[in-house]
C-alpha cells in the first residue's frame, strides 16, 4: 500500500539554475547542493531535489527531453498563492518562467495557477482552503 509522497526528484542540466528558480519563487533555503545535486526539504518533511544526470543515471534520466517534459506536473501547496504569482510574474523574465495568468478559483476549494519552469517542468502551485494544505474529502 501506498503511504505517501516523500520527494520529487527533477533530472537538469543546471543544478544552480533550478535551485535559485526554488530559492527565488518559493522563498525557500537549501538543505543541500553543489554543482550535481541540490535538495530543499519542505516542513512537511517533503524533499524536492534536482541534480545532474551523469553516468549509469544519463541512461534513465534526460536533463532535457526533446519533445518537452510531457502531460506530468508537480502539484505544490502554498499559504497565499496570489503573493507567489506576484513574486513569480516579477521575476518571470529573469527566471526564464511561464505562467498560465493569475490565480483561479475552483468548485473542489482549491485556488492556483500554472507554473513552468526554466527547465519545463510544470508546477501547479494551489492554495488550498485547509490548514494542512491537503484537500481531504475531494
Amino acid at each position: 500500500m501506498l503511504l505517501a509522497g516523500s520527494h520529487a526528484v527533477f533530472a537538469t542540466a543546471d543544478v544552480g539554475r533550478m535551485m535559485r528558480f526554488v530559492e527565488t519563487v518559493f522563498g525557500l533555503a537549501p538543505k543541500f547542493e553543489n554543482a550535481e545535486f541540490g535538495e530543499f526539504v519542505l516542513p512537511s518533511g517533503f524533499r524536492l531535489a534536482f541534480f545532474r544526470p551523469t553516468g549509469k543515471a544519463a541512461l534513465y534520466f534526460a536533463a532535457v527531453e526533446p519533445a518537452g517534459r510531457g502531460g506530468a506536473a508537480l502539484g505544490v501547496t502554498v499559504a497565499d498563492v496570489d503573493a507567489l504569482h506576484r513574486r513569480a510574474a516579477e521575476r518571470a523574465a529573469a527566471l526564464v518562467l511561464t505562467l498560465s495568468g493569475p490565480p483561479k478559483e475552483h468548485p473542489w476549494g482549491e485556488k492556483s495557477f500554472l507554473l513552468v519552469d526554466p527547465d519545463g517542468n510544470r508546477w501547479e502551485i494551489t492554495q488550498s482552503p485547509t490548514p494542512t494544505g491537503q484537500l481531504l474529502d475531494r
